[in-house]
């Protein structure tokens, strides 16, 4: 178990803030991003895109309190408008529907998977999966943007008799900046994000509420937990060209449960506040 119990939301600023001051000329720099061109053989929506996978760890759910081994894909850190997806906190399938320079709106979907009940929620009840699907949207420069999000269920077996609900939205900001060129001519690019997520009543009462049943049977304080803000988030990461077309990825972040969330008894019992992650990969850029 990660035993890292730490205030998170003041730290979110200070760094956020730090990066604002101090990425040196960030939208001039960007314009000189990367001036090798892509091969011009490539379709236009794969050129100066990565293909490859990461392996990292991550929490099973919200307030587990441990990490488990997950393969994913490969993220594009080239400037904020796309960094966006790769740090966020609240994952998903992105499809834009309207995109713009400095706008691109879309729908998103997502399968919220399985909780057991093991571990942190020995006793509680288990949580099946369900689709969840809704919008999102972004707003900005090569340098810093603005992104909004909010899925919700909208599937779910009908055997499934306790499947995952309720809605969840988020709120970020990207800030993005080449570093230093390296391999085949490229920058290291450099990215950090902080967001803040919130959910309903029914999605925060399934996740953290402890019902008088499963309070008899798990030893814990019964609990209503009520809509509002879940977690803060915080994460970095970065792309390390090691030729023109190849490079390294990593990223790693954290995740501060909030208010309600934070203060289930089986959290503070059996689980942790914040929850850490991170990843490392190998990808071949288009």
């Amino acid at each position: 178990m990660i035993a890292l119990r730490i205030s998170v939301p003041a730290l979110l600023i200070t760094l956020a803030a730090s990066c604002v001051f101090s990425f040196p000329a960030v939208g001039q720099m960007v314009k000189a991003n990367d001036d090798v061109l892509p091969d011009s053989r490539v379709p236009g929506w794969l050129q100066d895109r990565p293909l490859g996978l990461t392996y990292g760890y991550y929490s099973p759910y919200e307030g587990s309190g441990e990490l488990l081994p997950s393969i994913g894909l490969a993220s594009d850190y080239g400037s904020a408008t796309s960094a966006g997806s790769a740090l966020q906190t609240m994952p998903s399938i992105d499809i834009p529907v309207v995109s713009q320079e400095n706008f691109r709106f879309g729908v998103s979907a997502n399968l919220w998977g399985a909780i057991d009940g093991t571990g942190a929620k020995d006793g509680l009840e288990a949580l099946y999966p369900s689709l969840s699907a809704g919008i999102w949207g972004v707003v900005g420069i090569e340098s810093i943007a603005v992104d909004a999000k909010i899925l919700g269920k909208v599937w779910s077996p009908e055997e499934f008799t306790n499947a995952r609900e309720g809605y969840e939205a988020q709120v970020g900001l990207t800030l993005y900046s080449p570093m230093m060129r390296l391999g085949g001519g490229r920058f290291v690019d450099l990215s950090v994000r902080a967001d803040l997520t919130m959910a309903d009543d029914s999605y925060m009462d399934q996740h953290f509420g402890i019902s008088d049943a499963e309070a008899l049977s798990a030893g814990l304080e019964a609990y209503t937990a009520g809509a509002g803000l879940k977690s803060a988030g915080l994460s970095i990461g970065t792309s390390v060209p090691l030729t023109r077309n190849f490079e390294l990825q990593g990223s790693a972040g954290l995740l501060q449960l909030l208010d309600h969330a934070a203060a289930s008894p089986w959290v503070i019992e059996r689980g942790e506040l914040t929850d850490i992650w991170g990843n490392l990969g190998f990808a071949f850029r288009f």
